[in-house]
């Protein structure tokens, strides 16, 4: 028994068997840090700052989305300034970011898809449009105004910026949740603000203009006398037209009241979600709350009577539906589905092309409002046939749009109403390859990336610290929501201050209303997978550019902004995956505890004492080993992180300064230079309205509506003072610089020749009628279907006693008048300027009467031609 007891007892083993028999002691196991060394706290403070400036814009574009001719104006420059913020500090930041490579994922750490993200392909065609469309600007100047020009050039970079950020930064699924998310919560504000206005502020106003229809129209801003075509147009579009919000067009709104249809049934559709405790977030009074924000959209859709938003939500709704369910589920549907739908795009891009090279007649048989699309497009196609480099280039489409305008047409426009025809009239054939190419790199990247995420929860792609920064992509979100909120204070704190408050009767509902609705949708999207969002992002951009291809608001920020961070969900760069990668599947390990990391080296846990020895020179063990960059290379791979974000700041420094120097400091000096000069002429402070219009005019060098404003007030001084010639100098020199600077614009040449013809009725000065009979033949040359104009010039020929030029013109008026049978067209609405000296009657403003009775009174017979059964009163948005 002893001996037993003395077996049992354990041997004390000799030093030197331990060092023979112990196991080396296992590695600590490794970390980002000890991977890739420790990222630098201001990478981490500016990823932080980009995500909050990008959740800003989203509240920022909802009260100021610029849209119809704003653009132009420069009312969007301040967005693109937080755009390019916003991609300088994602580019900076990117290298570092990036910083921590499974291996197998980058063969060679000094390529640029290494520090940048793969997928550049996009990146680069996206920046090529943007740079083509600020080539195209400049080349198209003159004939275009190159303010007008530079200011919509700019937006194009500013998408750039916004799509190349927001692949980057929406690379992880809290950041998308929180940015679709924030969308939601705005298109929410957006439907409750128009249901508002549907049920309240509409019928107010309607009553009011029916009551006084002068008093609306002066608060308004519209110049319509009574018994106008202006005025019939502007009742048509008040008593029947839908409600806008904080947009200038209720098609533009509905663009945006897509996403609050489109999220709650994606959400739904999605299948069940839980939450970190493991609730289901979407059961109950969740999802009676969600069904009703879908409801509330669809109420709002049908208020702004935007057909094409319509269907586009059908068309995504049907979408969801196929894509949300299991994958055996609606399989058979899905294919008979998507070949309907080829077929029926196949069949739509036939008959629209026979449509617009066909036979007049084609079009004129298709429904009113196909039928002015039809009429844009097929002007818009005669525009690129004579300038197939650079269209109109950006901004100078309403301009150049009068040349080729079709005589049925009766409408200026701003945009195509078409996203691919605005495209090719801001950037000719070269900007519409190279929309193309983005397209299809897009779409290639969208399903390059779409490659192995699923429908649970946790997909094989999100196993891997995302953002190489454990636990900084909640906080990176939170922030996001953060700068969200901070823009919204902002707004309205800005908004106290200078007086100028937004719809506070409708915000009073909608904002609260919207952040419950954003609250709602993140918590139930904060836990859902990376497929269940890219269902949520695919949708949203399949109904806005259905919608977009026969609405304008392609470069509309309140619109397109929508537009760019949903593609920019669905092609994020290449983040740290395993997707056909063995290698990075077992270096997973360095993530996820101390057992999984030596599992990777060749230990499994297991009781003490019993793991076996460190196979440190197994391929397994090497493979992962390659994660762990010696000192050398460590900083080799700093030094080109830092010279890739030195770039990053010098390239987004450069296009700040220019944007800063040569548009935004010239546009707001001019425009403030000019509120004030209006304020004082309200006030009747003549000295200081000479000296704020000429500082107006002199801050900034190519805009052109501050040198025509002060030429109005300057032609009013002159009528006043009775023609005085140091006043007419001035006038004139005002007159000259505005007409300079706004290059061919017909619109801008006939407003001109409009002063000089109040000249000539006030003093019946000769030399004044020709001045106006020169401008008004150069603005009618490059206008030749406006009628009222073709009028006006038969009314100057007239006075100048060309008879039989007096007569064509007549008759050619007669004819444009009759096509189409529009009522708007009617001679007797249609107003022109008297052409004849009048004396003091003239001096408090021009006298104009209708066509039809000018052209009676002069040149005899009757005014119309013969009468139209079929006339309507039809117009476009």
């Amino acid at each position: 028994m002893a001996k037993t007891k003395q077996r049992l007892k354990p041997r004390k083993p000799t030093a030197a068997g331990v060092v023979a028999s112990s196991p080396p002691p296992a590695p600590p196991p490794p970390t980002a840090e000890s991977l890739t060394g420790e990222t630098p706290m201001w990478a981490i403070w500016c990823r932080r700052i980009a995500a909050a400036v990008l959740g800003g814009q989203v509240i920022y574009v909802a009260y100021f989305p610029s849209d119809s001719v704003l653009v132009e104006s420069g009312d969007a420059l301040w967005f693109c300034a937080l755009s390019l913020i916003v991609w300088t500090l994602t580019m900076a930041t990117q290298p570092y970011i990036k910083a921590l490579r499974p291996p197998g994922a980058a063969k060679d750490p000094r390529t640029v898809s290494a520090l940048l993200g793969n997928g550049l392909t996009l990146d680069v065609l996206v920046w090529t449009l943007a740079a083509w469309m600020m080539i195209a600007a400049l080349a198209s100047c003159p004939p275009g105004n190159l303010r007008q020009a530079t200011n919509e050039a700019w937006v194009w970079i500013a998408a750039a910026a916004v799509l190349t950020a927001a692949r980057r930064l929406l690379v992880d699924r809290p950041n998308r949740a929180a940015l679709f998310s924030l969308c939601c919560a705005v298109a929410t504000g957006m439907a409750v603000h128009a249901l508002h206005q549907q049920w309240i502020s509409l019928p107010q106003i309607r009553a009011e203009y029916l009551a006084d229809p002068d008093a609306v129209l002066q608060a308004a801003g519209v110049d319509a006398p009574a018994g106008s075509a202006q005025r019939m147009v502007f009742a048509n579009r008040l008593l029947d037209g839908g409600p806008t919000a904080t947009f200038a067009l209720a098609n533009s709104l509905a663009a945006v009241l897509l996403v609050v249809v489109l999220a709650p049934l994606a959400i739904l559709r999605g299948g069940s979600a839980v939450n970190q405790s493991g609730a289901d977030v979407r059961s109950g009074w969740s999802r009676a709350f969600l069904l009703l924000l879908s409801v509330l959209g669809v109420a709002a859709l049908f208020a702004t009577r935007s057909r094409s938003a319509l269907v586009a939500c059908l068309l995504a709704g049907l979408w969801i539906w196929m894509r949300g369910g299991r994958s055996g589920e609606v399989k058979r549907v899905r294919l008979i589905a998507g070949a309907a739908l080829l077929a029926l795009s196949i069949s739509g891009v036939v008959l629209v092309a026979l449509l617009l090279w066909g036979d007049d007649e084609w079009m004129a048989a298709a429904p009113a409002s196909l039928e002015f699309r039809l009429q844009y497009w097929k002007a818009t196609a005669r525009l690129l046939w004579d300038h197939p480099i650079v269209g109109a280039g950006p901004g100078g489409f309403q301009a150049m749009y009068l040349r080729y305008r079709l005589p049925i047409a009766n409408e200026s426009i701003a945009d195509p109403h078409n996203f691919l025809f605005e495209t090719l009239a801001a950037g000719g054939f070269v900007g519409g390859w190279l929309l193309t190419l983005a397209s299809i790199a897009c779409l290639m990247t969208c399903r390059r990336t779409a490659t192995g995420a699923g429908t649970s929860r946790t997909d094989a792609s999100d196993d891997v610290i995302e953002d190489s920064l454990a636990g900084e992509t909640q906080v990176v979100s939170r922030w996001m929501i953060g700068g969200a909120c901070s823009s919204l204070g902002l707004v309205w704190s800005f908004a106290l201050i200078s007086g100028q408050l937004p719809d506070l009767q409708a915000s009073v509902f909608a904002v609260p209303v919207a952040v419950a609705a954003g609250w709602l949708t993140h918590r139930s999207l904060r836990d859902a997978s990376t497929a269940q969002l890219r269902l949520l992002g695919s949708s949203i951009l399949l109904a806005m550019m259905t919608h977009l291809t026969v609405s304008g608001g392609w470069t509309v920020p309140g619109v397109a902004m929508v537009i760019w961070l949903a593609t920019g969900s669905l092609c994020t760069v290449g983040r740290l995956g395993d997707r056909g990668n063995p290698t990075g599947q077992r270096c997973k390990a360095f993530f996820s505890g101390r057992a999984r990391a030596l599992r990777c080296f060749g230990n499994d846990e297991g009781p003490e004492g019993s793991r076996p020895a460190a196979n440190t020179s197994s391929s397994a063990g090497n493979k992962c080993f390659t994660a762990l960059p010696t000192g050398a290379s460590t900083a080799v791979d700093s030094k080109r992180r830092g010279k890739s974000a030195l770039v990053a700041w010098s390239v987004g420094a450069v296009l700040l300064l220019c944007l800063r120097s040569e548009s935004i400091i010239p546009v707001q000096q001019s425009q403030l230079a000019l509120l004030r000069a209006e304020d004082a002429a309200r006030r009747g402070l003549l000295s200081r309205v000479e000296s704020e219009s000429r500082r107006a005019v002199e801050a900034d060098d190519w805009g052109f509506e501050a040198p025509r404003w002060r030429s109005e007030f300057l032609r009013g001084r002159l009528v006043e003072l009775g023609n005085d010639p140091a006043v007419r100098a001035q006038w004139v020199a005002s007159l000259e610089t505005s007409l300079d600077r706004a290059g061919v614009n017909p619109t801008m040449l006939r407003a001109a020749g409009e002063q000089y013809l109040h000249l000539y009725q006030c003093f019946g000065q000769t030399a004044d009628l020709e001045s106006a009979e020169r401008l008004i033949a150069l603005a009618l040359e490059n206008s030749p279907t406006d009628l009222s104009l073709v009028a006006q010039a038969a009314m100057i020929a007239h006075e100048r006693s060309d008879l039989t030029r007096a007569r064509e013109l007549a008759e050619q008026a007669r004819w444009l008048s009759a096509l189409g049978g529009n009522v708007v067209r009617d001679l007797g609405l249609q107003q022109i300027l008297v052409v004849e000296k009048m004396g003091l009657a003239a001096r408090r403003r021009p006298i104009s009467a209708s066509i039809k009775d000018r052209f009676q009174q002069r040149l005899g017979g009757g005014g119309e031609p013969d009468s139209q059964p079929n006339r309507n009163n039809e117009t476009s948005e």
